[in-house]
């Protein structure tokens, strides 16, 4: 496919004109990117691509809302994403649950001399998505947005309404709330990750931080 080299602000003022194909290229454009996004939080192929056509879906039905920033709708695509993908989470929760109480098949494989290399990882995975599940709402989609996907802050400002510098302490409190409970994650012998205060400055940076500062590896 041909590279278009038009905005997206300028795409989506034909698109709601009636011009479909322009919506076509917007789709093309951020298509797989909101994949790997939706998968990175729903772990499932299935799910990620329903996350991707709810998304695209949730776009065109408040087609006259959405936010540009800098004529790039990538980061108003990114906030729904996060949202739609807590939803599916949360469903997916619940059909887990309903799992667990059947009863096991008589002649199940006994699994254990997988789940004895899988254990420690799955456990620090579990501490750590409860870690930011006990962040507020607001904070954790600050936290994904500057840490996950890199965004500026000045972009996750303007895309959640907020001022960068609002943005800035709350993403310094969250971290710090983070580094405060994932410590204990950290291998024996490894450093400490940088305190969030040694980390600040007294000027709000509109830089994306990195996902260093957690003190842990962030997939996308």
């Amino acid at each position: 496919m041909v590279d278009d080299a038009r905005s997206d602000a300028a795409l989506w003022l034909e698109a709601t004109s009636g011009t479909e194909s322009s919506f076509g290229v917007v789709y093309d454009r951020y298509r797989a990117r909101i994949f790997r996004k939706a998968y990175s939080r729903v772990l499932d192929r299935t799910d990620a691509e329903d996350v991707v056509a709810v998304v695209f879906l949730e776009a065109w039905r408040r087609r006259r809302d959405v936010r540009f920033v800098d004529g790039s709708l990538l980061p108003w695509l990114l906030v729904v994403t996060t949202n739609v993908s807590l939803n599916t989470e949360r469903s997916g929760r619940r059909y887990r649950r309903l799992l667990a109480k059947l009863p096991a098949a008589e002649h199940a494989v006994d699994p254990s001399h997988e789940v004895g290399d899988r254990l420690d990882s799955e456990r620090m995975s579990q501490q750590i998505t409860a870690a930011l599940q006990r962040l507020g709402a607001n904070d954790r989609r600050i936290v994904d947005l500057c840490l996950v996907d890199q965004l500026p802050m000045a972009a996750v400002a303007s895309v959640l309404d907020l001022p960068v510098g609002t943005v800035k302490s709350r993403l310094s409190r969250a971290r710090a709330k983070l580094q405060a409970e994932l410590g204990s994650l950290r291998e024996p012998g490894e450093a400490p990750a940088p305190s969030a205060a040694a980390t600040s400055t007294d000027t709000p940076s509109t830089e994306a931080p990195s996902s260093d500062d957690l003190g842990m590896e962030v997939t996308r």
